[in-house]
């Protein structure tokens, strides 16, 4: 195995290259495979523990993925994009990457574990809150980046499909009605530390590097210095995307959290099978940028319009079908949030496109661009929040969600074709 992208240098050939299209299989099947029976478990776990203990647990798992976020610097797409044009090995970025995550992973753990304790919450809430951040330091040692710059995503999925099945399992096994809060993330956190950690030993043995090095730590300054900017975007856009969780459990109660919460754990396993596309797209839109400029931009467009178009048409679906599917899944006790699922899968669709602009500006080294439309959409949208959601409710929650994913892909758009344009005149 190699650590540079396979057909690196490549002229891109057509749209669906065999490569691209044998990855992009591959990867689907270990999701689909992986989502089926995580969603099984999932559901089976969220009518156990009813609408109050699940707006608890989702929303101590989103947080600390929030928190990850803040605390990865944008690492991951500096260390793809140095792997994909050939300026580095993945196995030199890896000790620098994991030694620098895993001390700010360590460190945040024991301020909210600090924060929590001194906390006034119930006995069970407060051991739910104390396990997020373990889950907080588990999430910091993400390695899809890894597979990511080295095109080996199919693998990636396989490792994150044995997690799923071993949550699942547990859940359908051993829990019944009734279950007490926390119950799902401690399955969670067990199944996804043990992975974790199997996954940077395999690749550490592989690419041949030591997992900490604090020697390495210089290498994750510069890598930072060149991302901080990527940083900030992916912070903003989680925090976009997501915020609608914790929000709703703090504005409005934990019973309405977890209802918000049944509809947006739907919507992010779907959101997986989007998600490993545009992984996979990622190193690609390197090459087609290196290899062909009018070829590079054609496609965006094409990938970001056609992804809209066939979101409108799932959204017209899934509103003809959601209350059926909805009772049918969570029972009668999640009934109520059923009219949200449309609205958020639609969102995740206009992800799609935005996230072909985002990885198009950065292709062409145009940084700001993404920062500039992606923060006005965050903050604007937190703040109404405040204002929507005591009075609407959740369903405030799912339009404001949509609202913002819409915003961010109208900008990012305009953003992209500023930037082609802006090229193109200073070419001529």
């Amino acid at each position: 195995m190699t650590d540079t992208p396979s057909n690196q240098g490549a002229s891109g050939g057509g749209l669906f290259q065999a490569k691209l299209f044998r990855d992009f299989s591959g990867t689907m099947l270990w999701q689909v495979l992986g989502k089926l029976f995580q969603v099984v478990g999932m559901v089976f776990a969220t009518r156990c523990l009813g609408p109050d203990n699940v707006g608890v647990s989702r929303t101590v798992i989103t947080l600390a993925m929030t928190l990850q976020l803040c605390l990865a610097f944008g690492l991951d797409a500096v260390a793809v994009r140095h792997v994909a044009k050939g300026l580095a090995k993945a196995g030199e970025i890896a000790p620098a990457i994991f030694t620098f995550r895993f001390a700010l992973g360590l460190l945040a753990a024991v301020l909210w574990a600090v924060v929590v304790s001194l906390s006034g919450l119930e006995s069970g809430e407060k051991w739910t809150w104390l396990a997020g951040a373990l889950f907080l330091l588990v999430c910091c040692m993400d390695y899809s980046w890894l597979f990511q710059a080295t095109e080996q995503m199919p693998r990636a999925s396989r490792f994150q499909l044995l997690s799923s099945v071993m949550a699942s399992v547990w859940f359908i096994l051993f829990f019944e009605k009734g279950q007490a809060v926390g119950s799902d993330l401690y399955v969670l956190l067990v199944a996804n530390a043990v992975v974790v950690s199997a996954v940077w030993w395999r690749m550490s043995r592989e690419l041949g590097f030591r997992c900490l090095s604090p020697s390495r730590l210089a290498s994750a300054g510069k890598l930072f210095r060149e991302a901080w900017l990527i940083w900030l975007f992916n912070l903003g856009y989680y925090l976009l995307a997501n915020m609608a969780q914790v929000m709703t459990y703090f504005i409005i109660g934990k019973q309405s959290g977890g209802l918000f919460g049944s509809a947006q754990y739907l919507v992010l396993a779907f959101q997986m099978f989007l998600h490993y596309f545009g992984i996979l797209i990622a190193p690609r839109l390197m090459v087609w940028h290196k290899a062909d400029l009018a070829m590079f931009r054609r496609r965006v467009l094409w990938i970001a319009g056609g992804a809209s178009a066939i979101g409108l048409v799932a959204f017209g679906v899934l509103r003809l079908v959601v209350d059926w599917l909805y009772s049918l899944l969570f029972g009668e006790a999640f009934a109520s949030a059923a009219g949200l699922l449309p609205w958020l899968v639609l969102g995740k669709f206009f992800a799609v496109g935005t996230a072909m602009f985002t990885w198009g500006l950065w292709a062409e080294h145009r940084d700001k661009l993404p920062v500039l439309c992606c923060l006005p959409c965050c903050l604007i949208s937190g703040a109404l929040y405040f204002v929507l959601l005591p009075k609407y409710g959740n369903v405030a929650s799912a339009w404001l969600t949509l609202g913002a994913e819409t915003a961010l892909l109208i900008a990012s758009a305009a953003a992209f074709l500023f930037a082609v344009r802006r090229s193109g005149t200073q070419a001529d």
